[in-house]
């Protein structure tokens, strides 16, 4: 059997996979899997403000396969880190897994 590529190839771009917790409008919490990346270097000299109002996105998807709560209600949704870091995010997909497209500052990553 031919070895599968890594599923985040090594790109150099911070991201970040792990457990995180979405928080939908309405108060519900529901913990996820979540692997967003960065959509700009940190390291750069010359990134303007706009550019740190839109700078994440990726996937999440329930931890829980039995839970019927559906992620594309959660749009607007809060997506928070182990840390307490927070950001809200656009939900793109669901029942079980979504994309997320990250409005704000990402809530991983340099601080």
């Amino acid at each position: 059997m031919a070895e599968r590529a890594p599923f985040h190839p090594d790109d150099g771009r911070l991201r970040y996979v792990g457990l995180a917790t979405v928080v939908f409008p309405d108060g519900r919490e529901v913990l996820v899997t979540s692997s967003p990346v960065l959509r700009y270097d940190p390291n750069r000299t010359d990134i303007r403000e706009s550019d740190r109002d839109s700078t994440w996105a990726g996937s999440i998807t329930l931890v829980d396969k039995a839970s019927t709560l559906d992620l594309f209600d959660a749009a607007p949704g809060l997506l928070r880190m182990p840390d307490g870091r927070a950001s809200e995010f656009m939900a793109t997909g669901g029942p079980q897994t979504s994309g997320c497209s990250g409005i704000g500052p990402a809530p991983f990553g340099p601080g």
